[in-house]
This record gives C-alpha cells, sequence and structure tokens, in this order.
C-alpha cells in the first residue's frame, strides 16, 4: 500500500467501490484514491482553482471542481460523425426496437413469501381459483372482484396497457409465453404472492428508425470515446488503469 494513503482514508472509501469481496473492494478503493491524488496533484502543476458549477444537480467539493476542470483542459474527442452513428445503428439493430406492449389482467392472492406458514394457503387459494377459471374463463372479472388483493381488482384485474418493465419479471416472461386470449392455467409466484394471469393482447416491438434514435446514439458515442480518453490519460498520470483486478 502507498505510504501517502492510511488505511483509514481507503476504509472509508470502500463504501463507493462494492465488490464480491472485501480483498477486491479494498484495491478498487485504494487505486481510486491513488487516482484521485494524482490528478488533484496535476491540478495544482496547472494551477486550477476550484470553480464549481452553479447549475450542477449536487454541489460540488472543491477537489471534485478542480479534477473536472482538468479533465475539461486535457481531454479532448473528435466528434461524432453520422457514419459513426449508423454504423452503431447497424451493428446494434436490435437494441432500437419499442417494447412489446401487453394488454393484461390478474388476480393477486398476496402472501409473505419468506413464510410457508403464509405461502401454502395462499398457494391453495390461488390453485382453487386457477381451477375455476379453467371451467369458466368468463368469471375472471368477478373473480378478481371478489378475490385480488391488487387495486386493479375493483376493475377486473385489468392492468392496461404495460411492458415488460411494468412487472416482476417472473410476470412479464409468463406473458411473453402466453398467447393471446388465454389465461395461465398455473398461478404465478412473485415475491407478493400467487397471480393468476389473463392476456388479452399483444403488442410486438417494432424497430426504430435511425433518425428517431440518432441522437441518441450520438450521446453514448460521444460518451463512450470521452471515458476511453479519460482512462488514457488516467494511464498517463498513474499505473492504476493498467492494473488487474484479482481473479474473482
Amino acid at each position: 500500500m502507498s505510504a501517502a494513503l492510511s488505511e483509514a482514508a481507503i476504509a472509508a472509501e470502500l463504501q463507493h467501490h462494492p465488490a464480491a469481496t472485501r480483498e477486491k473492494a479494498w484495491r478498487r478503493a485504494e487505486r481510486a484514491l491513488r487516482l484521485r491524488a494524482a490528478l488533484l496533484a496535476e491540478a495544482d502543476r496547472a494551477g486550477l482553482a476550484p470553480e464549481p458549477e452553479d447549475d450542477a444537480p449536487v454541489r460540488e467539493t472543491a477537489d471534485e471542481s478542480r479534477i473536472r476542470r482538468l479533465l475539461e483542459h486535457r481531454i479532448r474527442v473528435a466528434d461524432v460523425s453520422e457514419a459513426d452513428c449508423r454504423a452503431e445503428f447497424a451493428r446494434h439493430r436490435a437494441r432500437f426496437r419499442t417494447p412489446p406492449l401487453f394488454e393484461a389482467a390478474h388476480i393477486l392472492i398476496a402472501a409473505d413469501m419468506s413464510s410457508e406458514d403464509a405461502r401454502a394457503p395462499a398457494r391453495a387459494e390461488a390453485a382453487r381459483l386457477a381451477s375455476l377459471l379453467a371451467a369458466r374463463p368468463d368469471s375472471f372479472a368477478r373473480l378478481a372482484r371478489e378475490h385480488s388483493a391488487c387495486p386493479s381488482g375493483a376493475d377486473g384485474g385489468g392492468l392496461g396497457q404495460i411492458t415488460a418493465r411494468d412487472v416482476t419479471p417472473e410476470i412479464a416472461s409468463m406473458l411473453a409465453a402466453m398467447a393471446p386470449g388465454t389465461i395461465c392455467p398455473v398461478p404465478v409466484p412473485t415475491r407478493h404472492g400467487y397471480h393468476l394471469l389473463r392476456l388479452d393482447r399483444r403488442e410486438d416491438g417494432r424497430d426504430l428508425p435511425f433518425e428517431a434514435v440518432r441522437d441518441r446514439i450520438r450521446d453514448h458515442l460521444r460518451q463512450r470515446a470521452w471515458l476511453d480518453a479519460a482512462r488514457a490519460y488516467a494511464a498517463t498520470l498513474t499505473d492504476v488503469s493498467a492494473e488487474e483486478e484479482p481473479a474473482p
């Protein structure tokens, strides 16, 4: 460990560098402090005084302001061309799609899923409702009003139009596998309890035109180029960026 860094300073920095092991987090924290010290030393040599930005979401400290000014002075990246944007668009075409939309309904049998004593009766009740729905699919709205623990139960369980991001991963996966107009034959467990699902309609995602995502792509490429340049600049000040991560 560098003589300029105390164990107390590294321990205080640990919270900002989560890792699988304390050893890995310790090494990350140490490297971060060494890099910070190198940047501040370079800011001193350049005679850069703190000039905190007034419109920053979070007020900068004096050291943060000096480091930002140093990077603004020393890092230059070429602007991103239209050709660069189109090439990125072509390489990652699948990323630029609207998400699938689901029109669905559910009945929630709520339970404390951490307790088997709570899970068991909820699971049995959900299985009972699933049997009723198998015999009478048209009873879904009534059963939702009578049994669902979700506020949507008052509307017959309807969730409106949703995407995978609006629901838990378990529900999203099941909706993606269901055919429109069907009810899932088995209750779906989530952290909230057991769900009976009905999929009314699905609208698959569609490709977005380049013009709709050009600005997003340009911002992404600019940020990536800046980060690459920042790492290269840091490597000229310290060997921090050249160190290998410990094996997981």
